[in-house]
């Protein structure tokens, strides 16, 4: 993470630098927007003092409720603008003088302290969402060079939840930007802040329907999995999921609905909104990437193939689980065998467990015999109680054999992401595969990942999260 510290900091110079010169270069003054009175009139505007602005130009906008202003410095200094409508009755709303103050400031640009806007303020329309895009852009392109040297990692999906939650703030801005392109006006930076600040609790209602479906199905997943796996904390993941997720909507709604200050309020509210997003890209990203995981197809160069272990039945026979793991293993090695010609080593791994008649790995070893796989080609790792023990104990069986060995896993589908963090832990960069497995096995599987990668990475999400409380929290008071 740190090596992208450099090229974040170099995209935001380079946005900088552009908007500094579109400000500065290409822009035609300072655009403020008048509410145009009903009975028509003509806008004009003086100066006290004079010459140091003047206006350039103005256009009604095409909703023909407002006008336009352009206002260009003439030198450095500051002036009271103050705009009237002329032809319009004397008991109008309209009627009578809007002082402003403008302030002439170097390069030609003007500030008007009341709408914040400033000459060439419109530019920031572009260059925010593509500032924020380009950032996601460098998030991405780095999860996926993670991915390279690394078949699993936390690092990939921290850095691919990142790149989430930056194209999000990417696309929440591009509505300003296609209403600004469509002639309606650029509005007033104050009115640009405001829209980035909430766009965190616009995105919660957005994708309020697909978090509750999400929870939905973690509670319904976790029901058939109890009612198919039996009762263990683990398996009560989803079900938790689920209450910490409708909890944490309406602890929203509760916050948007408080007796605080007007302003306490304000800041909870987009405080709490900014990290729900935050963790909500997160957890995205750890469903796609654990997706991912599963559907992986290891590259036909390996010597030996792991089988991870899991329970068998009474009679030493193996459960449809476990027999899909060994399955999937030896469709690899055989594949392998017909398009390069390498035989790889099955190393069945997993001990006895107390209500088992036989090891794991002599249970898959005698079903490879049954399928003809020769005795020879089988190397049994039998100690191992844990998956983080399989990959210990078999590590310690191949290595003492050949160190520089290509090696890969096969496991269930939901489980290769954790099969391979866990191997990434131990400094060992192997590959995985996985085995077709109900859907019930999913959602804990996405649960168990990601609060793994919260673990993992608690010192870079507490920086997150100080970040986010601040940023969201300074911009709301100065608002």
């Amino acid at each position: 993470m740190k090596r992208l510290i450099l090229p974040i900091l170099a995209a935001l110079l380079i946005w900088i630098v552009i908007f500094f010169l579109c400000a500065v270069y290409l822009s035609d003054g300072l655009a403020l927007r008048f509410e145009t009175p009903p009975e028509g009139g003509t806008l004009r505007i003086r100066f006290d003092p004079e010459g140091i602005a003047a206006v350039s130009g103005t256009a009604l906008l095409p909703d023909g409720l407002e006008t336009e202003v352009r206002f260009a410095a003439l030198s450095q200094g500051v002036t009271e603008a103050k705009a009237s409508w002329e032809g319009i009755p004397a008991d109008s709303l309209y009627a009578g003088e809007m002082p402003m103050t403008l302030r002439s400031l170097p390069f030609g640009i003007l500030h008007d302290s009341i709408t914040w806007n400033f000459t060439g303020w419109e530019y920031l329309l572009y260059c925010l969402p593509g500032c924020f895009l380009t950032i996601a852009g460098i998030f991405y392109f780095a999860s996926v060079r993670e991915r390279k040297i690394k078949c699993f990692s936390y690092g990939s999906i921290r850095m691919f939840g990142l790149a989430i939650f930056f194209l999000v703030l990417g696309l929440l801005r591009l509505p300003d930007l296609i209403d600004y392109l469509r002639g309606n006006g650029a509005g007033t930076v104050w009115s640009l802040m405001v829209g980035l600040i909430s766009s965190a609790q616009s995105f919660m209602r957005w994708t309020a329907y697909v978090i509750g479906a999400f929870a939905a199905v973690m509670a319904v997943s976790n029901l058939f999995l109890l009612a198919h796996e039996g009762f263990r904390p683990a398996n009560m993941l989803g079900i938790a999921a689920a209450v910490l997720i409708i909890g944490g909507a309406w602890l929203g709604v509760r916050l948007s609905h408080s007796h605080f200050t007007f302003a306490l309020r304000n800041v909870l509210c987009n405080v709490y909104a900014g990290l729900f997003v935050y963790f909500e890209c997160l957890l995205t990203a750890t469903v796609i990437r654990a997706f991912e995981a599963g559907r992986h197809q290891p590259d036909f160069d390996k010597d030996y193939v792991i089988i991870l272990g899991c329970r068998i039945r009474p009679d030493g026979s193996l459960y449809p689980l476990i027999r899909g793991r060994v399955e999937r293993a030896v469709r690899f090695v055989r594949a392998q065998a017909a398009a390069t010609g390498k035989r790889a080593i099955l190393v069945p791994s997993g001990g006895q467990g107390s209500d088992e008649p036989t090891s794991e790995s002599e249970a898959m070893a005698n079903w490879l015999v049954e399928q003809g796989v020769p005795e020879e080609e089988i190397l049994k790792e039998n100690r191992s109680m844990t998956t983080k023990e399989n990959l210990t104990f078999s590590k310690d069986l191949i290595t003492k054999r050949d160190e520089d060995a290509r090696v890969a896993f096969s496991t269930s589908s939901y489980h290769v992401c954790r099969g391979g963090i866990l191997a990434d832990e131990m400094g060992w960069n192997i590959d995985g595969m996985g085995s077709h497995t109900k859907w019930y096995f999913w959602p804990n599987a996405f649960l168990r990942e990601f609060v793994g990668l919260l673990a993992e990475s608690r010192i870079q999400q507490i920086i997150a999260v100080a970040v986010i409380t601040l940023i969201s929290a300074a911009l709301t008071l100065a608002l």
